[in-house]
């Protein structure tokens, strides 16, 4: 079993063509952002990136670090394919795979005073069944329709009780989907952002890398900057706004109160609505 959780998920399908089309113009301003930024991305220099990352210098030193909230953010951001890959590797479904991809909340702090807080985005305690509490569903009262659904824009790996990757062995450290690991992961601790590469924290900087190894990190470099855009892209275009209301957010702590989360996920397919049922831990 590559997930053992207190979740269950009702993924729904249902037609936009009821819905408004028309789209904003912040819209149709990161529409045409994202445009021109892909357009230059596709024109960056492959070997001045390769010899960037031979002067910085790196070896993975396989601690499993980056895959562990305890050492910091470690949300890994999925697009549709990367989720399609891991579930045919596993045979797990979308849901158990991803979940929306959300701000980071919790604290670490919180993480250390209860050892069973529960993933649930928002760090949901199994002790009383939520999946986060009122207060925190009022900080994303932006994200929330008039109907108590809560919107997210992309998805991310699910975690484990204590908030590390679903897909970390802990006796290893080792990923258990390594051949069909995520883009971040990957590309990691480097990446790409306004056009120029960045890097994360970790304990593998300034080791010495190879040109083949340089070379073949600055191709998936390259390869994740453009998707992860283009994803973006079509995500924005078939992005449908929806309408706010102030009933909404006591209609979403009402489905709290009954141990539910109503979710929309917009990504690169379009809008991807679910239920998460929180079931109280028994043991």
């Amino acid at each position: 079993m590559y997930l053992q959780d207190t979740n269950f998920y009702m993924e729904i399908f249902s037609s936009d063509s009821k819905q408004r089309h028309k789209k904003t113009n912040y819209q149709l301003l990161l529409i045409t952002s994202l445009k021109k930024e892909i357009e230059s991305a596709l024109k960056l220099c492959l070997e001045d990136l390769v010899a960037e990352i031979r002067v910085i210098g790196f070896s993975c030193k396989h601690c499993g670090k980056c895959c562990r909230r305890a050492f910091g953010d470690n949300r890994v951001m999925l697009i549709p394919s990367e989720i399609e890959k891991i579930r045919e590797f596993t045979g797990l479904s979308k849901l158990e795979i991803a979940g929306p991809f959300v701000p980071e909340i919790v604290q670490l702090d919180r993480l250390e005073e209860n050892e069973n807080i529960n993933e649930g985005f928002f760090g949901a305690s199994e002790e009383n069944g939520d999946s986060f509490s009122p207060e925190i569903l009022e900080l994303v009262q932006e994200n929330i329709d008039g109907d108590g659904n809560i919107h997210a824009f992309g998805w991310m790996l699910r975690r484990n009780s204590n908030l590390d990757c679903i897909l970390l062995e802990k006796s290893t450290s080792k990923c258990r989907v390594y051949s069909v690991r995520p883009m971040l992961c990957k590309t990691y601790p480097f990446y790409i952002e306004d056009l120029k590469l960045h890097t994360c924290e970790c304990e593998g900087f300034g080791y010495p890398i190879s040109a083949e190894d340089s070379q073949e990190l600055a191709e998936n470099l390259l390869y994740r900057y453009v998707s992860e855009l283009e994803d973006m892209l079509v995500m924005y275009k078939k992005f449908v706004n929806f309408k706010k209301d102030e009933k909404g957010l006591e209609i979403a702590k009402k489905k709290l109160g009954d141990s539910t989360c109503t979710y929309i996920v917009h990504d690169s397919t379009g809008n991807n609505k679910f239920i998460d049922y929180w079931q109280q831990s028994k043991l």
